[in-house]
């Protein structure tokens, strides 16, 4: 139960570093749904539903970039919303700015981590 622990642990910080590496060197923008999986319903595994967003980078060129939410039809068409992009490739590395999108995947796997390390203390120390 340690090992499994530690490994979830050590998981949640890569990505919390990951994640926060991406926010520091990110750059900022407002995008515009212009399409919405709640019309299609497509679901992709492990990256959810797309919507397709446009917005303009620093340079001013427009850009259409498909963002993969776990929810179908978040976003109703037309909504404005932030989005972060590194610079070198806004299309491929655009996400949303949203703090949940961002820091909910690290903080489950930290709070799963925590708990399995907690477990496994008291398990330990009740001699079970």
């Amino acid at each position: 139960m340690i090992v499994i622990a530690v490994a979830t642990l050590a998981f949640s910080g890569f990505e919390f570093l990951r994640t926060f590496r991406f926010v520091l060197y990110a750059e900022a923008a407002q995008a515009v749904v212009v399409s919405s999986s709640r019309e299609r319903g497509q679901y992709l595994m492990f990256k959810g539903y797309p919507e397709r967003v446009t917005f303009s980078d620093s340079s001013g060129n427009e850009h259409t970039a498909a963002i993969y939410y776990g929810q179908p039809g978040l976003h109703r068409l037309g909504k404005t919303v932030k989005v972060l992009y590194k610079e070198y490739d806004p299309v491929g590395t655009a996400r949303y700015g949203d703090a949940s999108q961002l820091w909910l995947l690290p903080g489950a796997f930290l709070f799963v981590g925590a708990m399995g390390l907690y477990s496994a203390f008291v398990v330990r120390n009740r001699g079970y």
